[in-house]
Formats: C-alpha cells, structure tokens, sequence
C-alpha cells in the first residue's frame, strides 16, 4: 500500500496542474496592464536589502578581504556585483511612498549610483585595485542612501 501512495497522491493532484496562477489572473496580454501594474513588491524595502542586498554585500567584503585567485576566487565578487547592480535598478522604480518629487528624485539618483558602482565593480573582476576602488564607491553610495532614507541606520563598513 506504501508504494503506491505516491502515485495516487499524484494522481489527485494532476487536475490542480492546469488550473494557473491562483492569486492573480493572468493580464499580460492586455494593452491597459503595465509591468507595474503586475510586479507589485512582495515585501517592504527593509526585507528587501536585508535578503537580497545584505547577503550580497557581505559575500563582497569576505571575497574582496584579500586578493581573489583564478576564475574561483572571483566568482563571488561576479556574483555579489551583478545582484547589487540589477537590483538597484529595481530598487530605483520603488521610491517610498509619500516622497515628495525631490526625495523620489535622490532615491533614483543614488540608486543609478549604486547601479553605476556596482556595474563599474563587476566589469573589474580580475583587478583587485580596481575592483576595491569600486566596491568602495559602491558602498559610499548605499550608505548615503541609508544616511538619506533610514535616518543614518545601517552604515555598511568597507
């Protein structure tokens, strides 16, 4: 009897497969629906930078601590750039609600900073000089952000 219970479990779920997104029909298709319209943040800014940005950041200053060897030892400096930079463009198109137009304005212009670094740091891999002056920049530029929009918190160390 144990053998076959996955097979029926599997079984009752076959009809479930079909049926598409549960949450959300699907609007793609239609001219009046933009992407942000259908990308709505899942979580608030805070989880945000601490899941996605914060691992990020610290795999850079471990990789970055010391000279990176071979394609190995550059890997996640590749990995951490990209991340941050791709996802500081998002970042850009989330201004905080009920910033005013100047305060929405600094939000993109920092986040184009951070991408600029980011972007910069990742087309340096494989020159550590370069690469720490990138990185450096990079995190000037996050923690002016955090200085700008969460009252001086969470100040990355170089």
């Amino acid at each position: 009897m144990i053998k076959f219970l996955p097979i029926c479990l599997f079984a009752l779920t076959l009809p479930l497969l079909n049926r598409g997104p549960v949450s959300q029909p699907d609007k793609w298709n239609q001219e009046e629906t933009s992407a942000a319209d259908l990308f709505q943040p899942v979580d608030n800014m805070h989880h945000f930078m601490e899941y996605i940005s914060e691992p990020s950041y610290k795999g850079l200053k471990a990789a970055l601590a010391t000279q990176p060897k071979g394609r190995k030892g550059w890997s996640p400096v590749k990995s951490g750039a990209l991340i941050l930079a791709e996802t500081s463009a998002l970042v850009a198109e989330r201004v905080p609600e009920g910033a005013d137009a100047e305060k929405a304005t600094q939000w993109k212009q920092i986040s184009l900073d951070v991408y600029n670094a980011s972007k910069a740091l990742y087309g340096s891999v494989g020159d550590y000089e370069q690469a720490k002056k990138h990185y450096s920049v990079m995190i000037d530029n996050c923690n002016r952000c955090h200085q700008t929009f969460a009252n001086g918190k969470y100040q990355l160390k170089k």
